[in-house]
């Protein structure tokens, strides 16, 4: 797979991550239904007192909609190295598990012993995403199906989740285009309401308009660091920010440490 986020509409995204440090990640938002693939290093999730702790060879299902502290351990002179396919909600929907056979990931579930075969059907989901030449869209579909009958097999499946939040709508339309000069009223029009609505509606649910599209700006610039070759300066361009050292600062302003370390050297 290229080193870049491939997103297919109808389909799903596919990425892989490559680290050099241990970071701690804190309050991340599970957007879609994912799967992840630790391949080097070890993954760490928390929310409460919940933990999962997935190492070199396992996996672990997310249910959308989760917000975990996410810890990405690089191990020894080795780069943490994962790979992840995010799910097209209307797959989710679309999909009817087997009767008596798993249940519903309610935050994440671990997939230990994986088998040849489970692996093939991701390789095989990610490889219809982030290479759609030649695949056309209802097998690509096929493909990634097989992976959630894998998943049903090895004891859960994704529930569709229906998006109700007004700060969710708000936040799928500016995660659309994170680099878009948004105002509040340009939201406001996009969801159909006014800006003084708007404001009050995100305060009820505590955000403000300005709060919730950095945190989108800094989710998505986060995602590039790890999942791609991009220059900063250009992730910071394509995430609304002109200034290398503004975006800087609220990258580390978000997550506690700079875009840089994310693609620190080797220890």
């Amino acid at each position: 797979m290229n080193h870049k986020i491939s997103v297919r509409p109808g389909a799903g995204a596919a990425a892989q991550i490559v680290q050099y440090n241990r970071l701690r990640y804190s309050n991340i938002l599970i957007e879609q239904p994912v799967v992840i693939v630790v391949e080097r290093g070890t993954k760490i999730l928390r929310q409460g007192d919940f933990e999962c702790v997935i190492a070199p060879g396992e996996a672990v299902a997310l249910q959308q909609g989760q917000v975990f502290d996410v810890v990405n351990a690089a191990e020894k002179d080795d780069a943490y190295l994962a790979r992840w396919i995010a799910f097209d909600p209307e797959l989710i929907a679309a999909f009817h598990p087997t009767k008596n056979v798993g249940a519903p990931i309610e935050k994440a579930h671990l997939l230990t012993g994986l088998q040849p075969a489970f692996v093939d059907a991701f390789d095989a989901a990610t490889r219809v995403v982030a290479e759609p030449e030649g695949i056309p869209l209802p097998v690509a579909r096929h493909r990634i199906g097989e992976l959630l009958v894998w998943l049903n097999i090895l004891g859960c499946f994704f529930r569709p989740v229906n998006t109700t939040s007004f700060a969710q709508r708000a936040r799928q339309n500016l995660i659309g285009d994170p680099g878009t000069p948004w105002t509040g009223s340009g939201l406001g029009k996009r969801l159909g309401v006014s800006e003084a609505t708007l404001r009050r509606k995100l305060s009820a649910e505590g955000w403000s308009f300005q709060q919730l599209l950095t945190d989108v700006r800094m989710s998505a610039a986060m995602q590039m660091l790890q999942s791609s070759d991009v220059p900063v300066l250009h992730i910071a361009q394509q995430v609304g920010y002109e200034s290398q050292s503004r975006f800087a600062a609220r990258f580390r302003q978000r997550f506690g440490f700079p875009p840089s370390a994310i693609r620190g050297h080797r220890r």
